[in-house]
């Protein structure tokens, strides 16, 4: 069964894709049609700490995006791993190379333990997951030789909470 942060990301995207297909329809050819794809690495942002994002551009105004972050540690008896799978989506407002944007998706998190063994079949392992989703305007600086620049504040929403977040990001298109 699907959760309220998956239905709130497909609302999201039903509505932003129609909005800019009706904006391209008017539009001129630019850096995001001629290079539109980008991978970059975002410090703090939607995974708290670092993402590793790849977005596809969809004509010049929308960009459907991912990313993976993983923290862990541990030591030879325990160790712990979280990881952060961002996917959602751009609506940028003009056409420009430095653009400014509106973004908004779901995280989905898997924390895994492992513990143990200490004795004989004392050996522990358990994954969960979970989600919360994100909001957020930026502003995107994209060059002509591939560089890409972004900034963004981001409302991470989780059950009735929601916080703002920092992300700063630096990349190549192509």
């Amino acid at each position: 069964m699907l959760g309220p942060r998956v239905y709130f990301f497909l609302i999201l995207v039903a509505f932003v894709v129609p909005v800019a297909m009706a904006v391209e329809a008017g539009a001129s050819a630019g850096i995001r049609e001629a290079l539109p794809n980008d991978i970059s690495i975002e410090a703090a942002g939607r995974s708290i700490v670092y993402t590793f994002n790849f977005q596809r551009m969809i004509g010049n105004y929308v960009g459907l995006e991912t990313g993976v972050s993983a923290l862990g540690g541990g030591i030879s008896e325990a160790n712990a791993l979280l990881v952060f799978v961002p996917v959602g989506a751009k609506l940028y407002l003009m056409p420009q190379d430095g653009a400014v944007y509106l973004t908004g998706g779901v995280v989905f998190i898997n924390a895994s333990v492992h513990v143990g063994p200490f004795e004989e079949g004392d050996e522990v392992d358990h994954s969960e997951w979970g989600t919360y989703n994100y909001v957020g305007l930026g502003m995107e600086y994209r060059s002509s030789s591939g560089l890409l620049f972004r900034g963004t504040a981001y409302g991470l929403i989780a059950d009735g909470g929601f916080f703002i977040w920092p992300g700063l990001s630096i990349g190549y298109t192509f």
